[in-house]
């Protein structure tokens, strides 16, 4: 059972400049422009326009507070020939207030489907050709599994009939220099309209002859605007998905390549086909990628670039960055002269039907901001969608100007990028009151000079006055302080102007392009900061800035996917917040930093892991994802180009990353973001370590042994006779320092030895003996008595 829908008005306002503005309000229509406020009409002579908090001085009978006003119109159940519920809503607001409202969308799972194959029949293409002929019924049974109502149709061209795009010289033999037969080139032919009979697309793509060109370009840009705007010649349906392929093996001429052949009128995206064939290639220049992203967003068709790209890198740069410029476009590459290109094109639609983006191309003057919980939503997408699945999204409508002068009702169409479906909203911005439909002209409350509006009189020309009642010569008034605004610094008309009966004249500025206003003149359009940056209005020295900006002087972007990596659905990566269209990083441990807080350098690299496979896929020609061809298709989107050599030289804001193969061999790439998008660069060789030098480390350990022994007997060597020195002078310093007598030897012992008897006394006669040492020992030698 589906889910009732429910929509929810909601009045919000700028709570920070709440009333700020009110009393410089002198009409009912500025007043309620100006959320917060509201106008009372009692005749007083205070302000009119009131902050909302002050409410209660002023009799409900006498308030103008418009009030914000929804209508369902249609809400159809969602159905395979409705996706979106409701479909029709009708809105009133005031500026600046918000409205928002739930809608659901559902993915049909048997939509109809148109496909409008066109080819780039020069000569190099002819095998291509011979092998979608073979294919035609093959591809037309598989689309048929993913819808019963399916239509397929053919075209092809050449380019623009002047030199230098082919040769004038030989129009109906282009290629008589290899001996072909080949039909005279075209622009762009129709040679089947869109239809259900495979057979008559495989006939027809069969039987249309090859031709040829000079150029490396093709005409293809012009080939695809008249198939997008000629809708009866290729019979668009108007409830049904449209794919345009687009095939070739070549870049594409684009806007201004068109002066080279004399060609200078600008395109002018309209239909110029007689009997299925472009005739104004010489009067319009080539389109614009802006032009052909225009036109496929009115139409509603999702254009396919299919790439015969031969290994030429270049090629498939050239149409992957156009892709990118055009809003719900895809872009692949064919295999071996298009053998893949039903397994091709089935695989993209399911890329294109699996998701979904919602789009409202709103005008500046109203924002418009979408959410949902689906999973992996950014920027109005959503992915991963199952047929028959429904998916919330809640859109927030508010409307930044009124158009004074115009008409203030416009339709906002919120709807699916490619799909016909959508929810419009009727949305009328309240700019006036209700009172101001009942004038009370020359009143009597205006002195007779001037009507009566909304308790305020509007004087005639050449009359002044709270009640009209001075004429354009009076010059003053008794009570000055009518013209003092209460804020405590008594300046007359805030120094701006001249107080003329009781009310402000306030002075003319030398610019005719800024103006002062208010009660008191205390507002201008000119004081705000670099006058809002051109992104919006100064209103009383402050900006109100257009949809998509913010900030004092509106130099904010509110967009956060410039603040989203590519490949990733991340704001900031997750490790920041995206101010004014930057992301600021969060000041944590791990130190965040670079554009979109990917790089740390105390984190492993986020995404080298995440590009390793399709290196060795791409470069290497390794197949690590086996039958995934949801892998290989997102790996084919990648902008990688193979290098001999990475350049070491550092640079910041590129990320390199080696990753180990077999035999402890590393491979090396880099990455980096050009503008939004991702450019790798990797080595086409792997770099391995050297085999180890066994004789060498044998001799290197023997030498280093030998000589490791030879250095330790130098270093005793050394050491010893340090030491021996140190001893030898020690001693010398002790010899010096003894004093020895000349004929004194301390080590000689004398031979004579004299011994005392102690027993003799002086009457006794002494007796001397002496010994002598001989050769036979010691001898007496008995002296004399």
């Amino acid at each position: 059972m589906l889910l009732f829908l429910l929509i929810v008005l909601t009045c919000t306002g700028v709570e920070d400049v709440f009333g700020q503005n009110c009393e410089s309000k002198q009409t009912c229509g500025q007043c309620i422009q100006e959320l917060g406020c509201f106008w009372c009409n009692a005749a007083v002579n205070t302000s009119h326009c009131l902050p909302t908090n002050q409410e209660s001085q002023c009799a409900t009978k006498n308030k103008q507070k418009p009030a914000g006003f929804f209508e369902i119109v249609s809400d159809v159940s969602l159905s395979e020939s409705k996706q979106i519920k409701p479909q029709h809503i009708r809105l009133k607001l005031r500026k600046n207030e918000k409205s928002t409202i739930r809608f659901k969308y559902q993915q049909t799972e048997n939509y109809p489907i148109d496909l409008y194959y066109i080819m780039d029949l020069s000569y190099s293409m002819i095998k291509s050709k011979q092998q979608l002929a073979r294919l035609g019924q093959e591809l037309a049974a598989e689309m048929i599994k993913k819808t019963n109502d399916f239509r397929i149709g053919f075209g092809s061209y050449v380019d623009k009939l002047a030199l230098p795009y082919v040769n004038t010289l030989k129009l109906n033999q282009p290629c008589a220099d290899i001996s072909a037969n080949c039909a005279p080139p075209y622009s762009f032919k129709n040679h089947l309209s869109l239809t259900n009979d495979a057979k008559s697309f495989s006939r027809r793509v069969n039987e249309t002859r090859i031709s040829a060109n000079m150029d490396t370009p093709e005409g293809g840009f012009d080939a695809l605007m008249q198939a997008m705007v000629c809708n009866k010649v290729i019979g668009w349906r108007p409830n049904a998905r449209h794919l345009l392929v687009l095939s070739t093996d070549a870049v594409s001429h684009i806007a201004g390549d068109g002066k080279l052949g004399g060609v200078i009128e600008p395109n002018d995206a309209q239909c110029h086909m007689e009997n299925d064939t472009y005739t104004k290639d010489l009067v319009y220049d080539y389109p614009s990628i802006s032009q052909i992203n225009y036109v496929a967003r009115q139409n509603n068709i999702n254009i396919i670039f299919a790439i015969e790209s031969k290994e030429k890198i270049e090629i498939e740069n050239h149409y992957r960055s156009i892709s990118a410029a055009i809003e719900n476009s895809k872009m692949g590459t064919l295999s071996d002269n298009s053998k893949n290109v039903v397994k091709f094109i089935s695989e993209i639609y399911d890329k294109i039907r699996d998701g979904v983006k919602i789009t409202s191309h709103a005008t500046k003057d109203i924002d418009v901001k979408l959410t949902s919980t689906c999973p992996g939503f950014i920027d109005g997408s959503c992915s991963n969608i199952k047929p028959g699945q429904i998916i919330d999204f809640t859109v927030t409508i508010q409307p930044r100007e009124c158009n004074i002068k115009g008409n203030n009702k416009k339709t906002i169409y919120v709807k699916p990028e490619g799909l016909e479906d959508s929810l419009a909203i009727e949305l009328e911005v309240i700019c006036d009151c209700d009172c101001a439909q009942f004038r009370n002209i020359s009143s009597s409350n205006c002195d007779q000079h001037g009507d009566l509006e909304c308790g305020v009189c509007i004087c005639q020309e050449d009359w002044f006055g709270e009640n009209c009642q001075c004429g354009r010569t009076a010059d003053g008034t008794e009570d000055m302080s009518l013209c003092i605004k209460p804020d405590g610094r008594n300046e007359i008309c805030s120094g701006q102007g001249k107080c003329i009966c009781g009310k402000c004249k306030c002075k003319a500025r030398p610019n005719e392009n800024e103006h002062i206003t208010g009660k008191y003149c205390d507002c201008d359009d000119y004081s705000c900061p670099l006058k809002c940056s051109g992104r919006g209005k100064c209103e009383c020295g402050k900006c109100s800035c257009d949809s998509g900006w913010t900030g004092p002087g509106c130099e904010c972007s509110t967009d956060v996917s410039h603040c989203i990596e590519p490949g990733s659905d991340k704001i900031c990566s997750g490790y920041g917040e995206c101010v004014c269209g930057q992301c600021q990083c969060k000041d944590d441990t791990e130190k965040h930093s670079g554009t979109y807080c990917e790089s740390c350098t105390s984190c492993p690299a986020q995404r080298c892991d995440e590009f390793k496979d399709c290196i060795l896929y791409r470069v290497h020609g390794r197949n690590v994802y086996g039958n995934s061809t949801e892998k290989l298709e997102e790996c084919g989107d990648l902008n990688i180009t193979a290098v001999a050599e990475i350049n070491e030289k550092w640079q910041d804001d590129v990320k390199r990353c080696t990753f180990v193969v077999e035999d402890d061999c590393t491979i090396q790439f880099e990455y980096s973001y050009v503008g939004k998008s991702l450019v790798l660069k990797a080595e086409n060789k792997k770099t391995c370590p050297e085999p180890p030098n066994i004789l060498g480390w044998i001799i290197g350990i023997v030498t280093s042994t030998i000589l490791a022994g030879i250095l330790t007997l130098i270093i005793w060597k050394v050491l010893t006779t340090l030491h021996d020195k140190r001893e030898y002078a020690k001693f010398e310093q002790e010899r010096q320092k003894l004093q020895w007598h000349r004929h004194e030897n301390p080590l000689y012992n004398p031979a004579t030895t004299t011994f005392s008897n102690p027993q003799y006394t002086k009457g006794n006669k002494r007796v001397s003996v002496r010994f002598t040492k001989g050769e036979d020992g010691p001898s007496k030698d008995n002296g004399k008595c």
